[in-house]
């Protein structure tokens, strides 16, 4: 028989007991988040417990409640029993310091956040004394501060500026760095500075603030082109084919909105993203534009398509194709951004400055082509239902051009400043 007081308080013991080839450990803790995480990491290495109940003792712990559960492993042979112990030693040592630890990640990355941190840290053999010995959050303020403005703010934690995983992520590299480097004997200042390192490479990962702008765009390209596409082969006479391009469109403007709706959540966490959050929601009016377009040539293949042949089918075919190309551009203009925010070429310049003002091209020229289909429409299209959805479809079309038109130049704006900070 093993016995630990494990803590500093009377309620905190394990008595471990071997009769034959079973093994079994009682368990007592005043925390119930440590019992479940405790319960957890011998779930895995074959543990069956009993049901855990809560106890008062009088002169124990101050008369407060703990929790007792006991936790079995039953053996095929001594070799196998051998093992188990050696199993359970190796998680008996990250119940140390555990709640200290999971104190001081609470200040860095929230309470949830800090205990998946603990439990994946203990799965991994990482554990967290290393990185309390190494400073705890004293490390990841230092190196917050020392990245400067640009990212962090006083009071800021690192789940509120990266999300909930990339946090998470960084926080077990982060403890893995400082558990090898305290194996090592490296000196703190050392530490440190590589726990600095490691946060300018996460952040790097977060650095491409265009990626919502990106999905977005990949979004408003769907549309563009399933509505092109339908055109060209005639599919306002395929009601059933329509309808399902129109619901597809209906999901694809859907996945769009919740891309704005997270940028908005980032704005709310952190003042920096508030400009790519009004871009993003200029460029929703182009998305939002295609899907209407896409919807009413679905009630236009419902049998309100008479005249839709020569002109009409041509400039309507002109004027969804020229979009077309303007949102291609679109999606380029946002690669290249990317690339300009570390820097670029000259030749990255001048192709991002090409292709932002052929947005405002664009726009004229369907203008122009809106003209055509409404002259087209009057002079081959008797039917007033059948007048009013075209125009109303050439309208939407057209719309989203003009939407293209205001996010280009505020891509433009936004890339430039950008790169006038940076300098």
């Amino acid at each position: 028989m093993i016995q630990n007081d494990i803590g500093t308080n009377d309620a905190h013991v394990l008595v471990i007991q071997v009769e034959g080839l079973r093994l079994s450990l009682t368990y007592s803790d005043l925390h119930r988040q440590r019992f479940s995480f405790f319960q957890n990491l011998l779930g895995e290495i074959g543990a069956q417990w009993s049901a855990v109940v809560s106890r008062t003792t009088e002169g124990l712990n101050a008369g407060e409640s703990y929790f007792v559960g006991t936790a079995t492993f039953d053996s095929a042979n001594e070799t196998a029993l051998t093992a188990t112990l050696e199993a359970l030693g190796s998680r008996i040592v990250f119940l140390i310091d555990w709640n200290r630890a999971r104190k001081r990640l609470r200040l860095v990355v929230g309470k949830s956040n800090a205990i998946l941190v603990l439990n994946e840290s203990a799965r991994r053999d990482i554990g967290h004394m290393g990185w309390l010995e190494a400073g705890a959050e004293r490390l990841l303020f230092d190196a917050m501060e020392a990245v400067g403005g640009e990212f962090f703010r006083i009071g800021d934690r690192l789940d509120t500026v990266l999300g909930d995983e990339p946090a998470r992520a960084f926080m077990l590299e982060a403890m893995a760095a400082a558990s090898q480097a305290m194996q090592e004997h490296q000196p703190i200042p050392r530490i440190a500075d590589s726990i600095r390192l490691l946060l300018l490479r996460h952040l790097g990962h977060q650095r491409d603030v265009f990626e919502l702008l990106n999905e977005h765009a990949a979004f408003c390209h769907e549309l563009a082109e399933g509505l092109q596409d339908a055109l060209t082969h005639g599919l306002e006479h395929d009601s059933k084919a329509v309808a399902k391009l129109a619901t597809r469109a209906k999901g694809w403007e859907h996945e769009a909105d919740l891309l704005v709706m997270r940028s908005r959540k980032r704005a709310e966490r952190n003042a920096r993203w508030l400009p790519f959050t009004r871009l993003i929601e200029k460029a929703d009016n182009i998305a939002d534009a295609l899907e209407e377009a896409t919807f009413l040539l679905s009630l236009i293949a419902e049998g309100h398509h008479k005249g839709w042949h020569g002109k009409v089918r041509e400039t309507l075919s002109r004027l969804a194709g020229r979009t077309h190309e303007a949102v291609r551009d679109h999606v380029k203009a946002l690669t290249i951004a990317g690339v300009l925010r570390e820097g670029g070429t000259a030749e990255d310049h001048e192709a991002f400055l090409a292709v932002t003002w052929r947005a405002v091209d664009a726009e004229r020229q369907c203008d122009e082509l809106l003209r055509d289909v409404r002259r087209a429409l009057v002079r081959h299209v008797d039917d007033p239902v059948t007048l009013t959805l075209a125009t109303d479809f050439a309208e939407s079309i057209e719309l989203a051009t003009d939407a293209l038109m205001v996010a280009s130049f505020g891509i433009r704006e936004l890339v430039l400043d950008r790169i006038g900070a940076d300098r």
